[in-house]
């Protein structure tokens, strides 16, 4: 298994996370195809997906090392301890909780619980967050994440709620670590309808829109 040195790289080098929250979860893992056809490979499947956690199996088995795969909107450790088992690589969470963050600790494995305020990333970050969620970030916007970052520029944030290709190179340039991207991304409706092909694309945009923000060259392929 990967160590958390190695993930947490691997999710600022992509500086995205592809956010599965669907209902029907038969065509997932032809939706991460796509996605990864776009040059995404980090995707969070939530606990409001139905089989969750048989997807992040299916997943990790098929896909190896070629992607990175986490379980989302883990609201205790007993459903952390669930996701972990089936080999969830990272736990994010929309709210804090001591209890999932100690699970993701005893196992070695990256936590992102949910926060808002000051108060709730500096005690996210005592309790050993590993990345902080800023949810729902979309009611604040990207000035936020430089005004957070201004006295705590240790802390790695992850924006979520309302990033798109749009505003993700903001958001990146206002120094977050990597961004939370769901809808935007992960399109209900293009997985329902099997047009696979726009979320390559989407894909393909977003983490370009990334790279530009972090001056990087070369075009994502």
């Amino acid at each position: 298994m990967e160590g958390k040195d190695s993930v947490l790289e691997r999710i600022h080098r992509s500086g995205v996370i592809g956010i599965f929250r669907v209902d029907q979860p038969e065509n997932c893992l032809r939706a991460m195809e796509a996605l990864m056809e776009g040059g995404l490979d980090v995707f969070e499947v939530t606990t409001t997906t139905p089989r969750a956690t048989d997807l992040i199996t299916e997943a990790r088995r098929k896909y190896g090392r070629r992607a990175l795969v986490g379980i989302g909107t883990v609201l205790d450790g007993q459903t952390a301890e669930k996701g972990i088992e089936a080999g969830a690589q990272f736990v994010v969470s929309p709210s804090l909780h001591k209890d999932v963050l100690d699970a993701c600790k005893d196992h070695g494995v990256v936590s992102c619980p949910g926060t808002f305020s000051a108060t709730e990333v500096v005690q996210a970050w005592r309790w050993g967050a590993d990345l902080i969620k800023v949810f729902p970030v979309s009611q604040v916007g990207p000035g936020y994440i430089s005004a957070m970052l201004g006295p705590l520029p240790w802390v790695r944030l992850v924006p979520t709620g309302g990033v798109d290709a749009e505003n993700a190179g903001s958001y990146i340039r206002a120094g977050a670590y990597a961004l939370g991207v769901g809808g935007a991304l992960v399109s209900k409706k293009a997985i329902s309808e099997g047009r696979y092909g726009s979320l390559t694309e989407a894909a393909r945009a977003i983490l370009q829109e990334v790279k530009g923000a972090r001056g990087e060259e070369g075009l994502v392929v």
